[in-house]
C-alpha cells in the first residue's frame, strides 16, 4: 500500500469590517485638530481618503483596530482555477484533528467542567476578600484563585487535573535538581 497526498492550492478572501468615526480618527491622528479630523472624515465619506495610509498610521501609533470578522470565501473552490499537486506520503502524512484536552477543573456548585484557561482568576487580599477590578487598581494581590466562569463558585481538580498537577510537580522537581547540579558544578 502507498500513501498519496493531494494538495489543493486555493485563494481565500477573508473579510473584516469596522466603522471608522471621528473619535477613532482622533486617536489615530492625535496631532490633528477638530477641523482637520472633520475634513478627513468628509474625505472618507466621499471615498477620497487613502484608507491604507490611515490603517498604517493607526499601526504606527499603536492604535489597535478591532476588526469584526465577516466571512471566509474560498472563491477558487467555487469558481475553480486552483492548482492541484500530488506527492508520495507516509504514515506522517495522516493528520488527525486535534482533540480538546480532558477537563482539569470542575465547579463545586454547578455542572461546569473545563480547563484552567477557561476559569476566571480572582485576585485576593490577605484577608481573602476579592479585589474588584484588579487590573485597574494599584492594590497588591496576596494570592489568586480560579473560579467557575458560569457561577463564580470555587473549582476543584478533576482526576485529569490531579494527574496533570502531579506530573507538573515531578517535572519542576527534576528541573530544580538539574539547576542544583549546575550550581554545584560552577
Amino acid at each position: 500500500m502507498v500513501t498519496i497526498v493531494k494538495h489543493e492550492w486555493h485563494q481565500v478572501d477573508r473579510q473584516y469590517c469596522i466603522d471608522l468615526d471621528e473619535d477613532m480618527l482622533s486617536e489615530i491622528y492625535p496631532d490633528m485638530d477638530e477641523d482637520e479630523i472633520a475634513k478627513l472624515m468628509q474625505d472618507l465619506e466621499n471615498g477620497e481618503a487613502d484608507i491604507e495610509e490611515i490603517i498604517n498610521e493607526a499601526w504606527n501609533n499603536d492604535i489597535e483596530i478591532e476588526w469584526d470578522f465577516q466571512y471566509d470565501d474560498c472563491w477558487t473552490d467555487r469558481k475553480g482555477g486552483y492548482e492541484v499537486t500530488y506527492e508520495y506520503g507516509d504514515s506522517e502524512s495522516w493528520v488527525e484533528a486535534q482533540q480538546e484536552p480532558e477537563p482539569t477543573h470542575k465547579c463545586t456548585k454547578c455542572r461546569w467542567r473545563g480547563n484552567v484557561y477557561n476559569t476566571i482568576t480572582q485576585h485576593l487580599r490577605e484577608d481573602g476578600s476579592v479585589i474588584e477590578d484588579y487590573y485597574s487598581t494599584d492594590e497588591e494581590s496576596h494570592s489568586t484563585k480560579d473560579v467557575c466562569p458560569m457561577c463564580d463558585s470555587n473549582t476543584e481538580l478533576t482526576e485529569e487535573g490531579v494527574r496533570d498537577l502531579a506530573e507538573r510537580k515531578e517535572r519542576e522537581a527534576r528541573w530544580a535538581a538539574i539547576d542544583l547540579d549546575k550550581m554545584d558544578d560552577e
